[in-house]
């Protein structure tokens, strides 16, 4: 081979291999602590369905977040899996004007698992048709709709700037933009659009169900779908076009195969990840202390991990009055502070961290996790109120509740029998533990209750319709408080203890201010002003209030949030456990030893 046919050959190599190299994000140390990690094998995983969908707004199903956030797709930006920090993802950085308006995303040159680039199209696609998307079941459409001039809601707009640039224009700064960005994943647009009926954009959610051929679905995550079983199990296969390698120049992630075995039972499996046949799996409070002794008597192939109450997962329970509810008494008691004062009271947080979770658990632990330095306002601990049933009997002889038959039982004013039902959900057993304490200590001062205990889909509509009297359920924390909005701020669709200050019939829903108290109207005014707020130190503030404002009025209360508990089979390399003494765990950087 002469001279210049050498160059010629040796160009087509320099272009061809140019054409996928992929900008990659060197994964942190902390996650990456090994520096032999071995290559291959199968990570072994459970979920109790099969995912309903692969697409990530076409879905409300937890199953299918667990596949796709993380494993299956990216998002532009990212939390660090152990500091919570903001970090780039398929963004590699960002800037931000000096009127915190505009924001521009510079994207890594990365790949689809097909080996199309991806680009400022298909983030430009994502936030059309999925985020912004009212029609897709799972859309962020609130999130990224903000005031404005005037106080007028507009959404935030995204322009191509070229291949690799995309700006983001906000209608005002908004403190909590690149938070909420870090649950936006991104989808392919040379896949996805072609299969979108642009007439009817709820079209969307029948986009990559699970009989989709998995060879269909492209994916931008560290593993791409290799086999679906329905009801028996979901195979990944790892992604050659994954952006992350490790500090010693391995490419991410280290095995070669995913398997999630579906098991309805909890029970089933907790069996197979004591029989090793799983490598990593949350452990409940109850079952944590049996799981330990067999760790500790040599006859376990895991190790178990405790940590204090971090992440979203499991949720803080707390117990709701409907300020809605059709009965007019209870209504109209619901609402009195002094009644909700005295529900406290005889809220006994000691006995159910004891009994429900074998005493590996804290008291209330709702709105911000403790361990959220950034965002947690300590001046709540003091605002709980202590278990004291004589100051939850006072209060309600203050309200006129009282026994006026002598059967022991308390009556409304006007001597008709007091009672109220409490509605709670068969699964998972901690809620009716709950609900059997708290019914328990409030016979004592002779309150009667009726346990209404259903199926969990039905409970979640009857919630959803406004249609009880007392409730017991849970919602997941978030690191910023901005992501609960939807919740915890009056006029919102889950708000559910008080829906009369929500409009329904405007698109999206409204708050109605004629039906909130002042301190509701105050919690509002709060979220608003800390969407906007840019400045750290001014948002906890804001946020300090709010969680004053809550524990003081109790719109809802708050139970106890049980600490984290994890278990990982022994050959697995890489789980890291924080300061925090949470196991930290990625299935890119996992492997087995």
């Amino acid at each position: 081979m002469n001279m210049k046919k050498f160059l010629v050959y040796f160009l087509m190599i320099f272009i061809a291999l140019s054409v996928f190299a992929t900008d990659f994000f060197v994964e942190d140390k902390m996650l990456t602590s090994s520096a032999q990690p071995k290559v291959g094998g199968t990570l072994r995983l459970a979920l109790p369905s099969t995912p309903e969908s692969f697409l990530l707004y076409g879905s409300l199903d937890s199953s299918a977040y667990s596949v796709i956030m993380g494993p299956l797709m990216s998002p532009l930006v990212e939390y660090h899996p152990i500091t919570n920090e903001i970090r780039p993802a398929l963004a590699k950085s960002w800037t931000v004007s000096n009127d915190g308006k505009q924001v521009w995303f510079y994207l890594r040159d990365a790949y689809w698992s097909d080996g199309k680039p991806i680009t400022a199209d298909d983030v430009i696609f994502t936030m059309e048709y999925f985020v912004m998307n009212k029609y897709a079941r799972g859309n962020s459409v609130d999130r990224f709709t903000i005031p404005g001039e005037k106080g007028v809601n507009k959404p935030i707009k995204w322009t191509k700037i070229n291949n690799k640039v995309v700006r983001a224009d906000l209608p005002s700064p908004y403190g909590a933009f690149l938070t909420v960005l870090t649950a936006v994943y991104i989808y392919p647009k040379h896949k996805l659009e072609p299969l979108i009926n642009k007439n009817d954009l709820a079209s969307v959610n029948k986009l990559w169900l699970t009989n989709t051929p998995p060879s269909e679905i492209v994916v931008n995550g560290p593993y791409k779908l290799s086999q679906v079983i329905v009801d028996q199990k979901i195979v990944l296969e790892r992604n050659p076009y994954f952006w992350k390698k490790d500090p010693y120049g391995n490419q991410l992630p280290y095995f070669d195969k995913l398997e999630y075995l579906i098991i309805k039972d909890a029970e089933i499996r907790l069996a197979k990840f004591i029989a090793g046949e799983i490598d990593y799996t949350a452990v409940s409070a109850s079952d944590y202390p049996r799981l330990k002794q067999l760790e500790v008597s040599g006859n376990a192939p895991y190790i178990l991990f405790a940590s204090k109450p971090i992440g979203s997962t499991p949720s803080p329970v707390h117990i709701s009055f409907n300020f809605d509810t059709a009965n007019p008494k209870l209504k109209e008691l619901f609402r009195k502070l002094e009644f909700r004062e005295a529900m406290e009271y005889a809220l006994n947080r000691g006995r159910i961290i004891e009994e429900v979770y074998n005493g590996l658990a804290i008291p209330g632990g709702g709105l911000v996790l403790p361990t959220n330095k950034a965002f947690y306002n300590p001046k709540i601990e003091q605002l709980m109120r202590p278990f004291d049933l004589k100051k939850a009997a006072s209060l309600l002889d203050s309200l006129g509740i009282v026994d006026k038959n002598k059967d022991g039982l308390r009556d409304f004013p006007d001597g008709s029998k007091f009672e109220f039902t409490i509605l709670v959900q068969n699964s998972p057993k901690d809620y009716q533990q709950i609900a059997y304490i708290f019914s328990d200590e409030l016979q004592k001062i002779g309150v009667k209750t009726n346990l209404q205990i259903l199926d969990s889909s039905v409970v979640g509509q009857m919630f959803g319709a406004g249609n009880f009297e007392c409730g017991i359920r849970a919602f997941g924390n978030q690191p910023d408080p901005q992501l609960r909005k939807a919740i915890w701020q009056p006029g919102q669709q889950l708000y559910y203890w008080h829906y009369s200050t929500m409009n329904k019939e405007t698109n999206p829903p409204s708050p109605v201010f004629s039906e909130m108290f002042d301190w509701e109207k105050r919690i509002w005014e709060i979220f608003e002003k800390a969407q906007i707020e840019m400045n750290p130190k001014k948002r906890k503030t804001l946020y300090d209030e709010w969680q004053e404002l809550y524990y003081k009025y109790l719109p809802v209360i708050f139970v106890a949030r049980q600490m984290n508990f994890f278990g990982a089979h022994k050959s697995i390399g890489n789980v890291v456990q924080s300061s925090e003494g949470l196991p930290t765990f990625t299935v890119w950087t996992t492997f087995r030893k």
